[in-house]
């Protein structure tokens, strides 16, 4: 039904009620109880009177089979009656004056009038209002539906739904130019709008910029940049810093922005994962490694579910599956069907944006607004999530497998099993049971000056005023008790367990949620992908499994078009500061389009038909003309290309809190190179992240690289805050860069940096043994060249100069800190 402006289904209306319509709700509830009393009487009503006008007048506009829910609103069951449109109800069961469908067929208001254009006689719209008033019984079944308009066909003609292409490399006139096929790509997009690129990074310039890309730390001091940039040298040293073990250290960190990697649960309680830091280590392993990416994605979508060849196989394929269940949890979330809903959507969200570019979470209530994404698409996905359990090793009273459980590693002994996790949640939930009345007769014993004190006389005196407290007092310590030992028995476990994911007992579709209420169910939609990707060659999901093999297995098909563009994306994106696809995490309607379309295609198709290597491809990338192009600024290009999307210059780019953190400690000599070894942090009497010292925390890897440290919801320090670091529950595929105050002031007043200075001051006087050659020492070692004259000037003149000069450490402290506060130490040229 529509009113006579065209907007469809139940709308917002001014609270008038004719005359008329009053006097057929006072009619109504006369005869509402006479048309109650009988079911069957109610029910022939129903079919009747109710029934033949609905289908007559309102299924064409609001039913199934029509294949149209304006506004929202299905009136074919009784589900979708009740529920309504958008707005509101359509029918209130007893209450008619509340009953938009009824205020709608009586034209009661100007603004809603259905049927649009005519007027159901009188008696109609009293059949309606008795039927209401009476309960508006309805013998009609069937769950509620979404009706999708989304046209597959036209939304596949999109850019990044299409097929992925085998472009030719553009014929340029600057033949002497290009290097590599990637930089004809770019030149002739450069040619095409009348630009050129500007000239070539210096070899100084390269050699840091290489060294920050792959390692995330400064060349190592003493190393001599080549005096001439050619491509052989270039990928010498692209080879070695490869091949460095800080190569995973800085890409891992990448990933696990996507990846949303904590090692805290968030939400209201924010609880210790204890375990999580083992999938952060599968990651860096991994990227050294090489690992296939398609493996590496099949990997952690559906690792328990591949077969083994040994045991340590068998744990890293465990391991990896922490991609699911690491997420953000709300653990004080007492509805169990609502947490369970709450982390399917999360894992929807990040496989979505985190491996395909799209906003799949955008189709949770409704149809996707923009890209052809339905809501039957979504609970297609939720079904397969839902039929398994992420098994993050944390405390959780409800719904406490989906959290608390662990995952046992091959090859170890593990007695902790889901009996024993049920038998912990039930100690629990029985010691909070006795907590509330044993404590707040307490207090009011307390407060009523009964009890002049929490000594053990004053509570043994007041179980004795009060001997009905005695017993609950004893089940209390008995379930504290009971707890304590399971806590102890978990404890020992954990050194032998993993965050990990497994399938539930009985996978099984998941009912469409309507407007995304986890309590409103509709139908069972089969497990499945979303269907503008899915063509007759997709894998189909094994009804005995949670699905998730097939859909690992479906995501890294050549046939997918999103997968290889993404990642290859990322890659570029991490090289030059900028994607191909500027709106990294989406590829869809909303977001933008590729500056170099056949560029892009070209990369993804050679990542996949390459093995997949992510190594070969930054090689690839890094070997290019443009990737070794300075920053030079260009005046006609910026007025033509301003944001440089068309790369006629390499982007100056700010390191990230990272690189700056392990920066100022390697060149201070202090950071620890070698991975710290951890264990897994026990469960405490309170896991609470809120009760427990961040110095506890975080001192222990002080002096190791950033991506070691143990980053969670509530305490990520300042000084990678301070930097854009990204918060632990988003997925982050592209990090944020500001220039604030605080940052300057930071490097200025910072104890830290202040610290990292003054190490640094001393490492350079044990360098050499007269000013010029430490300002030469200081210079090589934060910038990665040579002082010029001018500098070097400059620097013995501040040292020299400095009010503490009977001191030669606060000098060069000084002078080093004022190195470290330059722009050159936190931006690359």
């Amino acid at each position: 039904m529509q009113d006579k402006r065209g907007h469809a289904g139940i709308l917002p209306m001014k609270r008038v009620v004719f005359p008329s319509l009053f006097c057929l709700l006072v009619a109504a509830s006369r005869c509402g109880a006479a048309t109650a009393a009988v079911d069957a009487n109610a029910v022939k009503f129903f079919e009747n009177k109710i029934r033949p006008v609905l289908a007559e007048k309102c299924y064409s506009c609001h039913s199934v089979k029509a294949g149209k829910n304006k506004g929202g609103l299905l009136l074919d069951t009784r589900e979708g009656i009740r529920q309504g449109g958008d707005i509101a109800a359509a029918v209130v069961p007893g209450d008619a004056e509340k009953s938009l469908l009824l205020k709608a067929i009586g034209h009661a208001d100007e603004d809603l009038k259905m049927p649009p254009k005519e007027q159901l006689p009188a008696q109609v719209v009293a059949d309606f209002a008795a039927w209401i008033a009476a309960g508006a019984v309805d013998p009609r079944d069937g769950k509620l539906a979404v009706i999708s308009t989304i046209n597959i066909e036209e939304g596949r003609k999109h850019w990044s739904f299409q097929p992925i292409k085998n472009p030719p490399a553009p014929e340029v006139k600057d033949k002497q130019w290009p290097r590599t096929e990637i930089d004809r790509f770019i030149l002739g997009a450069l040619e095409a709008k009348g630009l050129k690129p500007v000239a070539d990074a210096t070899p100084d310039e390269l050699r840091r910029r290489m060294s920050f890309d792959l390692t995330g730390l400064p060349p190592a001091f003493g190393e001599a940049a080549s005096s001439e940039s050619s491509r052989t040298t270039s990928q010498t040293q692209i080879a070695a810093l490869l091949a460095s073990p800080h190569f995973g250290e800085r890409w891992g960190r990448f990933w696990l922005d996507v990846a949303g990697y904590s090692e805290s649960s968030g939400g209201g309680q924010n609880v210790m994962l204890p375990l999580n830091y083992r999938y952060r280590d599968y990651v860096i392993a991994a990227l050294n490694q090489d690992k296939p990416y398609d493996q590496f994605l099949i990997e952690q979508l559906a690792g328990d579910l591949l077969p083994a060849q040994n045991d340590d196989q068998r744990n890293g394929h465990l391991i990896a599956t922490g991609y699911l269940s690491i997420g953000t949890k709300n653990t004080l979330d007492d509805k169990d069907e609502r947490y369970v809903m709450t982390i399917v959507d999360e894992m929807i969200d990040s496989t979505g944006r985190g491996l395909m570019g799209l906003t799949l979470a955008c189709a949770k209530c409704h149809d996707h607004k923009f890209d052809p994404v339905s809501a039957r698409d979504y609970y297609a996905l939720a079904g397969i999530f839902r039929s398994s359990e992420p098994l993050a090793g944390a405390w959780r009273r409800y719904q406490g497998k989906w959290t608390a459980g662990l995952q046992p590693l091959a090859g170890k002994t593990v007695s902790f099993d889901d009996k024993d996790l049920e038998a912990l949640l039930q100690s629990e939930e029985d010691r909070n049971n006795r907590y509330g009345p044993l404590f707040k007769a307490q207090r009011v014993a307390a407060i009523d000056g009964k009890m002049e004190g929490e000594t053990d006389q004053a509570l043994e005196a007041f179980y004795k005023t009060r001997p009905e407290l005695t017993e609950k007092q004893a089940s209390y310590d008995e379930a504290t008790e009971r707890r304590a030992r399971y806590d102890a028995k978990f404890n020992t476990q954990l050194p032998f367990a993993a965050t990990a994911m497994r399938d539930v007992l009985k996978p099984a579709d998941c009912e469409l949620r309507i407007r995304g209420d986890f309590e409103q169910k509709g139908e069972a939609i089969p497990r499945g992908f979303p269907a503008v990707l899915t063509y007759p060659s997709s894998p189909k999901v094994n009804p005995k499994q949670s699905g998730r093999l097939e859909f690992a297995q479906w995501l890294v098909r050549p046939e997918h078009p999103l997968t290889a563009r993404v990642m290859v994306n990322r890659v570029w994106q991490h090289l030059f500061g900028e994607g191909i696809v500027s709106s990294s995490d989406d590829f869809g309607k909303n977001g933008q389009p590729p500056s170099n379309p056949a560029l892009l295609d070209y990369l993804a198709l050679r990542f996949m038909t390459k093995g997949w290597s992510v190594k070969q491809l930054i090689t690839e990338i890094m070997s290019s003309r443009v990737y070794q192009l300075s920053t030079a600024h260009d005046a006609a290009a910026y007025e033509i290309d301003p944001a440089n999307r068309l790369n006629w210059h390499m982007n100056h780019r700010r390191l990230d809190a990272d690189a700056i953190r392990d920066s100022l400690q390697f060149i201070s000599g202090e950071l620890i190179l070698s991975p710290p070894k951890l264990a897994p942090r026990e469960r405490t009497k309170d896991p609470r992240i809120k009760n427990v010292s961040p110095d506890e925390i975080l001192q222990p890897t002080e002096k190791y690289r950033s991506v070691y440290r143990a980053i969670m919801h509530e305490i990520v320090p300042d000084d990678l805050s301070i930097f854009d670091f990204p918060e632990p529950e988003l997925l982050t595929g592209k990090r944020g860069i500001t220039t604030v105050p605080t940052q300057a002031l930071y490097m200025m007043n910072s104890p830290f940096v202040v610290g990292q200075s003054q190490k640094t001051a001393q490492r350079i006087m044990k360098l050499a043994n007269d000013d010029v050659a430490r300002v030469t020492a200081a210079h090589q070692l934060m910038f990665a060249r040579k002082a010029t004259d001018d500098e070097v000037a400059d620097g013995t003149a501040f040292v020299r100069s400095y009010p503490d000069n009977k001191e030669p450490l606060s000098a060069w402290t000084a002078y080093c800190q004022t190195l470290f506060a330059s722009a050159e130490f936190r931006y690359l040229y």
